[in-house]
């Protein structure tokens, strides 16, 4: 399992929205892009950060959570305007270790347009090289809340290897967690590309 270079995540990561001349997919798709973008995808990518360090207190409270940290960057771009799909890259640390791990991958369209409204505003996400799921839902303008009920293939942050799979790290108590909206270039470490790190660095 090779780390994907932005280049690549980007499009895996993508939220497709719209310029006037395209279509952005369904009414809950375009929800979607603007609420965690700011607005509907155009011709450029976009990106967007999220990000959680648990103190002493919140983590002696929860002894079965082993997450000390989470960052999460969302992607997107108009590779498809028909078929508008979203993804993530993941970085986190634990209690145990000062180690950061990292995983990626595709998510499809938020719902179609008569789909159940509580499915409206969540992203459900395959891990790459089946490394289970992982689901991003809305929380409101400022935060989401990131699902992962069954665990998932994590790796050491760089790492080339294709047989690293570190998912039993995460405790009982890791499964819901809710990250907030932070500066682009908080989610640099999440990227490879340096195009796509350029694009971060200006606020795209």
């Amino acid at each position: 399992m090779r780390r994907l270079v932005l280049a690549e995540i980007a499009i895996m990561l993508a939220v497709v929205t719209a310029a006037p001349a395209m279509a952005a997919g369904s009414a809950p798709d375009e929800a979607f892009q603007r609420q965690i973008f700011g607005r509907v995808i155009g011709k450029d990518k976009l990106h967007a950060c999220y990000r959680r360090v648990y103190d002493a207190p919140h983590l002696a409270g929860h002894p079965k959570q082993n997450v000390r940290s989470m960052t999460l960057l969302v992607s997107g771009s108009a590779d498809d305007s028909a078929a508008p799909s979203y993804g993530l890259g993941l970085g986190v640390t634990f209690r145990k270790a000062g180690t950061h791990f990292e995983t990626f991958g595709g998510c499809g369209s938020i719902a179609s347009a008569d789909a159940p409204a509580a499915q409206a505003k969540v992203a459900h996400c395959g891990v790459d090289c089946d490394g289970g799921a992982i689901d991003v839902r809305l929380k409101d303008e400022k935060s989401v809340l990131v699902a992962i009920p069954d665990g998932a293939r994590i790796w050491k942050a760089g790492s080339d290897s294709e047989d690293s799979d570190e998912r039993k790290r995460f405790g009982a108590d890791d499964k819901l967690f809710r990250l907030d909206r932070t500066a682009l270039t908080d989610c640099l470490s999440l990227v490879g590309d340096e195009d796509e790190k350029a694009m971060l660095r200006r606020g795209q």
